[in-house]
């Protein structure tokens, strides 16, 4: 037998429900030994006020935005460096959460860091930072990266605007498609995976308490192990116009996941396809493949999300650069592109 791995990343633990800023005020022992980054529009919510009432000494650092800009970055890790707290509480979605890593990244990894997630990003569960620089994505990884504390509650959720929550859910499908999509322990990849696809099918679009803990969920069973799992073309390709184009990774996302499935069909990946065919039931991997695409679209289309490269302002001749960007020669994966437009 070929040997496996399986590499754990050092989370302490996961709470799931509501109640989180309690619980913080227990692990923090006080405010002042804590920084919080967030988001403008996060810091207006009725939650992030509960939150301020239980560690009041805490200080609020910096409002990020979209995909995590490195100069605010460095403003934040400035003033971690300039004082000494033990604590990074990190409320938002993906850009507030690995601006949180990237920021520790230049300080000090060994401060813990805290994350209350408000989208269905799964930054979270991540050992990857994402930032931007120039209009270009970049990144950087490590296992120590990822948050020692992650609070799934739905309370954090209540006030995310409906269009953020939906197409970051598509973010979360598009991680457990892409998870398969690697080698190693592929078994237990591919059965989270179904786990997290069919919760997200059955509750992304509705809002009650108990449908966006389903979601909540769903988006981290979409990145059990993220660490073994190199992402596909969908995640390349919303790399490049995320930063460049300014679009939300939940949007590139809705832009891209459907397109390249199919363009996966062609040459099935064994464990995609072995994913396709336990969520559909079709055992013809190829045929299995377009039917989960199509599925996908169909979710993305119910959600008002269906949405194509153009509506971005992003043309034919930018979406040869794309492909080349890619820097894989084949028409296939330039077909599927221009199929985005």
């Amino acid at each position: 037998m070929v040997q496996m791995t399986f590499n754990y990343l050092p989370i302490d633990f996961v709470a799931v429900g509501k109640g989180s800023p309690e619980k913080i005020s227990e692990i923090t022992i006080k405010g002042e030994d804590a920084f919080i980054v967030t988001s403008k529009s996060v810091s207006e919510t009725r939650f992030f006020s509960s939150l301020m009432k239980v560690v009041p000494g805490a200080k609020v650092l910096r409002f990020v935005t979209q995909h995590s800009p490195l100069q605010e970055i460095r403003e934040i890790s400035d003033s971690v460096s300039r004082e000494k707290r033990g604590f990074l509480i990190t409320v938002g979605g993906g850009s507030v959460i690995d601006a949180g890593k990237v920021a520790r990244s230049l300080v000090d990894s060994g401060i813990k860091q805290i994350a209350i997630p408000t989208t269905l990003s799964a930054a979270e569960f991540s050992h990857i930072a994402g930032y931007s620089e120039n209009h270009e994505k970049k990144g950087i990884r490590g296992k120590n990266l990822v948050p020692k504390y992650i609070f799934l509650d739905p309370d954090a959720t209540a006030e995310t605007p409906t269009e953020l929550w939906n197409s970051t859910g598509i973010r979360a499908v598009d991680h457990a498609v892409e998870s398969t999509l690697g080698d190693g322990l592929l078994e237990f990849r591919i059965i989270m995976a179904h786990a997290s696809l069919t919760r997200m099918m059955e509750n992304l679009g509705k809002f009650g308490e108990e449908n966006r803990v389903q979601c909540q969920i769903a988006s981290w069973y979409s990145y059990m192990n993220v660490f073994d799992s190199p992402m596909g073309f969908s995640h390349k390709i919303g790399k490049i116009i995320g930063s460049r184009w300014n679009i939300p990774h939940g949007i590139t996302s809705c832009i891209s996941l459907p397109e390249i499935i199919r363009y996966y069909s062609k040459e099935p990946p064994s464990g995609l396809a072995r994913l396709a065919s336990m969520f559909t039931g079709n055992d013809d991997g190829k045929q299995a493949l377009i039917s989960l695409s199509y599925e996908i679209e169909r979710l993305i289309e119910s959600l008002g999300l269906r949405r194509g490269l153009s509506y971005y302002g992003i043309n034919r001749k930018d979406a040869q650069e794309i492909y080349e960007m890619l820097g894989k020669n084949d028409e296939r994966l330039r077909e599927a592109i221009m199929n985005m437009l």
